[in-house]
């Protein structure tokens, strides 16, 4: 491959021709290009450059790739390679020449990653076939048999726990997932009610295939697409973000719905065709008016199943923390949460956008950080500014007494996720303070793991409840 020579390379099952991988739009061969920014300098192990971007071609019609390694954007002759020893060291002539090190590491967590496709609703009796990553027909339902009742007790608490959670996304008060008596369906008891997997409904029958699959394998990254199929609105952001707490490191969604996309992803990229074969990717732009994000979410698709309450959260990373907030107190399917991009509406000139925003419900509800750095500071003037707008809409505006969200994470909760070398942080204690901190856009993982009492007795947690 280093050397300019081609290695093959086999496709999955569901490709069953090779021209499948290519665009049809043209006849290029398909080039892909893996850069890790921030990486690059000399080696600490060798006197050697660090590689941080590679560019793979697939030629085609073929099963044939090439390689070439780059670093600080120089590109690697062809040479006669090889590796010594276990250290990722690349030598020539036996000169160490690229440390592989950080790329190796990437590719792990690349090749740990799963696809989730957007057909999920098919058991396919009979069948042991795969769908991308994902087991299904009776491969599918003898894999949950041995998972749930075999020996190995990782496994069984993995059930266990997918169990739960699809009992309380549903509202059931009891749910057990077994395989028929011949394997070839499963076997649900819903609330002491007997069903067999085909009269419950696609919906439910995806939450335990995908579901089911991530508990498992434990992926680095989960793939999915169209994620709101065969789903309410309200289970959308529900099935996203039980579906991201089986992934290490995050999850990719494609999605036809803009309200989803606002609501649950902390960057977010547009694609728009502009001419047969050509495409344009570029990040989408903020919140739109909060009138028109309601409207996106499909709102009154929420109220129809009683959602009729609106809470007004500070960014895109906090409704995926809230969300988990109101899950403790039982809330989670009666409050839609609504994220205002932080200073972009937290200001004196809110008010119009907070009076158009009552005209669609009367049932709004804003929690704000307070960005104090002690508890005799004064509230800084554009956080005041916006209360008093709330004020004047009729809307209950609770501004935090600790300095923001991530003073109510528990330590207990922190370690739990993180590990004992990470601390809370002091009511108003600056995040960039603390050493190690964990990411913002993680906030949510250590809201997953709190118990109520220790939500209960916040002001936070105390504003929430009376909601």
């Amino acid at each position: 491959m280093l050397q300019g020579r081609t290695v093959g390379y086999s496709t999955v099952p569901t490709v069953f021709d090779q021209a499948e991988l290519f665009s049809n739009t043209n006849t290029r061969d398909m080039e892909i290009e893996i850069k890790l920014p921030g990486v690059e300098g000399t080696s600490k192990n060798a006197a050697c450059p660090i590689v941080n971007r590679v560019v793979l071609t697939v030629r085609r019609p073929t099963s044939n790739w090439t390689a070439r390694l780059f670093a600080s954007d120089k590109a690697f002759p062809n040479a006669s390679f090889s590796f010594v020893g276990t250290e990722p060291i690349l030598f020539a002539n036996s000169q160490p020449v690229a440390d592989l090190a950080e790329l190796i590491s990437a590719f792990k967590e690349i090749s740990n990653a799963i696809y989730i496709g957007p057909f999920r609703n098919a058991i396919n009796v009979g069948s042991n076939d795969t769908y991308f990553d994902i087991q299904i027909g009776t491969g599918f339902i003898q894999s949950w048999k041995f998972y749930k009742l075999g020996n190995n007790k990782a496994q069984n608490e993995a059930c266990h726990k997918l169990t739960e959670n699809i009992k309380r996304i549903f509202g059931f008060e009891d749910l057990d997932i077994s395989s028929s008596a011949d394997d070839r369906s499963l076997q649900l008891l819903v609330d002491g009610k007997s069903f067999k997997l085909p009269e419950v409904g696609s919906g439910l029958t995806q939450f335990i295939l995908v579901l089911a699959t991530v508990a498992i394998k434990n992926p680095s990254y989960i793939l999915i697409d169209e994620p709101e199929l065969n789903l309410h609105p309200s289970l959308q952001l529900d099935f996203l973000t039980t579906l991201a707490s089986y992934a290490q490191i995050g999850i990719l969604f494609g999605t036809h719905s803009i309200g989803l996309a606002r609501v649950a992803s902390d960057r977010i990229y547009s694609i728009r065709k502009l001419q047969a074969g050509v495409s344009e990717v570029r990040e989408l732009e903020g919140i739109p008016h909060l009138a028109e994000f309601l409207g996106e979410l499909s709102f009154s698709s929420y109220r129809e199943l009683g959602f009729d309450k609106v809470l007004l959260v500070e960014g895109r990373t906090e409704v995926k923390t809230f969300q988990q907030f109101l899950r403790l107190l039982k809330k989670d399917h009666e409050i839609v949460l609504i994220p205002m991009g932080g200073n972009e509406l937290i200001n004196a000139n809110s008010e119009p956008e907070l009076a158009e925003l009552t005209r669609i419900s009367s049932k709004i509800s804003a929690i704000i950080d307070s960005e104090r750095s002690s508890a005799n500071d004064p509230l800084p003037a554009n956080r005041q500014r916006f209360a008093e707008a709330c004020g004047k809409a009729k809307i209950s505006c609770k501004v935090l007494d600790r300095r923001a969200v991530e003073q109510y994470l528990p330590e207990r909760a922190i370690r739990k996720v993180y590990g004992p070398a990470y601390s809370a942080l002091t009511p108003f204690q600056k995040c960039e303070t603390l050493s190690p901190m964990w990411p913002k856009t993680e906030n949510w993982r250590i809201a997953r793991e709190m118990t109520i009492d220790e939500l209960r007795v916040t002001d936070l947690g105390q504003f929430l409840e009376k909601l």
